[in-house]
């Protein structure tokens, strides 16, 4: 197996390629790195890319002109992006930055198009991915229905633990690099009200925080919290 080969092996999207669209696939297959915080594209850019993460972590996210922030997701390790828009848009709805430094392939989004337009399988995938977009989106608007900002936090916190974790034991770890920063764009609220809100849970011992990576030790604080 080819160096090429192995780093794709972690994307279950191509398991659906025959081997001659791998070839093909593999012909127009680029691949490019980005500096944390650099802009990979821009909302309304002429949509030309479609990529493949393979390390590191990124960032979309749309705005109005009042700076509030309207859509924000994360694109882990070994997923695509950016689905929507397939087969039907010519510019990108949101942008996309790097959260950290990060390495990614991409392609012409129209060979992409081409490549999967007639491979049940791998439709059946975008479907189920942009059924999984929705439903994070629509749990993200949960975070911010309330006008109490603590509560948003904690909402958010939640939203990020069901999207965004990984399970180790008894903790959840969510597994984006989270700054308060950037957890209070994802809650619609100010940094100063997330520092507050960190050092209750932190004091109760509902969660540790170690750099960018938290840690949630009670799940059930947030679950009967968004009751």
């Amino acid at each position: 197996m080819s160096r090429w080969e192995e780093e794709l092996t972690d994307f279950e999207f191509l398991s659906f390629f025959s081997d001659d669209e791998l070839k093909r696939f593999k012909q127009v297959l680029y691949r490019s790195t980005y500096k944390k915080n650099q802009q990979l594209f821009a909302e309304g850019d002429k949509r030309e890319r479609f990529f493949f993460l393979k390390k590191g972590y990124i960032k979309l996210e749309k705005s109005n002109h009042e700076a509030n922030m309207l859509y924000i997701n994360y694109v882990k390790p070994s997923e695509l992006f950016p689905y929507v828009g397939l087969f039907t848009e010519e510019n990108y709805r949101y942008s996309a930055y790097a959260l950290t430094d990060v390495s990614v392939y991409y392609l012409p989004v129209k060979e992409f198009e081409s490549l999967i337009r007639y491979n049940t399988e791998q439709l059946m995938l975008v479907i189920k991915k942009l059924d999984q977009l929705t439903k994070r989106h629509q749990d993200r608007l949960q975070t911010i229905s309330t006008n109490f900002a603590s509560d948003r936090v904690e909402q958010a916190l939640h939203y990020l633990v069901q999207n965004f974790s990984v399970s180790q034991g008894d903790h959840w770890v969510i597994d984006v690099p989270m700054t308060m920063t950037e957890l209070a764009k994802v809650s619609g609220t100010s940094r100063e009200t997330v520092s507050q809100v960190f050092k209750k849970l932190k004091c109760d011992g509902i969660m540790t925080v170690a750099g960018r990576e938290i840690t949630i030790h009670d799940w059930k604080y947030f679950e009967e919290k968004s009751i």
